[in-house]
């Protein structure tokens, strides 16, 4: 974190707070006041509620150890989500004290963590408990802000200088496909815009999850873009997508070593600051 913008993570928590009682902090622009328990689509209201940290030792190459927080809820609803039910259910999470959350990141620092890792569901809907929580930590701590970039210009304004590393998911890259997959037909243009805001003021990974029969509607359009618009910002292409149980539209296939080699072939020929390609590929090896 920036110095002095860790001085004013306080302040920024109290201007977040404002936003809760007629929330806009993501595109589907609710409105509802959470400060009174109310809630819009990402289920929630001006709590903090974690239901998961961890030490991770399988992030992109140079953030592992990891300390992961997960924080409960989100404004899309990807069909293959992991954690879909505290997504949808984030109510039942449990409630946590800023305080005993920031002497717990202390010790997974101790025990070897070199960064935090804010994650969830989506941490931007979380943005008010968030501030609270850097208020409180060393300033000298590595944040990582892992998100799926549908939020707000305001919430991206609240993170400058706090956010270290920008873990940018990068789902669909068309409309019609983030529409039918996550639940939101705004998606594309809203992310692009929060990773190139995100580049100008801190360090960006952006990750793409390669999913089988969206080579050419998702993938190709991405990497095109990245190269144009996005130049330096770092592309970690994934081979891990899990198809979930009784999938209606999303990919019902694990991705495949021919798609995986389509993607990082595309990437070295357009030039882009591809990382752990060499894990990438051997994922869909073993």
């Amino acid at each position: 974190m920036n110095p002095a913008a860790h001085k004013s993570a306080g302040v920024r928590a109290k201007m977040a707070a404002e936003q809760l009682r007629c929330c806009r902090l993501c595109p589907r622009r609710c409105g509802v006041d959470r400060t009174k328990g109310e809630t819009g689509f990402c289920g929630v209201d001006d709590s903090v509620r974690c239901f998961r940290e961890m030490l991770f030792y399988d992030e992109e190459v140079g953030l592992n150890p990891s300390h992961q927080v997960y924080f409960a809820g989100c404004n899309l609803r990807c069909e293959f989500c992991a954690v879909a039910e505290w997504n949808e259910y984030p109510q039942q999470a449990a409630g946590i004290d800023i305080n005993d959350l920031a002497q717990k990141i202390a010790e997974r620092i101790s025990e070897g963590a070199i960064n935090l890792n804010l994650l969830g569901g989506e941490p931007a809907v979380n943005i008010y408990g968030i501030l609270q929580l850097l208020a409180r930590l060393d300033p000298s701590i590595c944040v990582i802000w892992n998100s799926n970039m549908y939020y707000s210009e305001s919430v991206g304004e609240l993170l400058y200088g706090l956010a270290d590393i920008y873990l940018a998911d990068f789902k669909c890259g068309n409309d019609k496909c983030s529409e039918a997959l996550l639940g939101a037909k705004d998606y594309v243009g809203v992310v692009k815009q929060n990773i190139c805001q995100a580049n100008a003021h801190g360090e960006v990974i952006v990750r793409h999850f390669v999913m089988p029969g969206h080579i050419e509607c998702c993938l190709k359009p991405i990497l095109h873009w990245l190269k144009t618009d996005a130049p330096g910002v770092r592309l970690s292409l994934r081979a891990d997508y899990v198809p979930p149980a009784g999938a209606i539209r999303a990919p019902r296939d694990y991705a495949c070593q021919k798609d995986m080699k389509i993607a990082v072939d595309l990437a070295r020929q357009l030039g882009l600051n591809l990382i752990n390609e060499r894990q990438t590929v051997q994922t869909q090896a073993r």
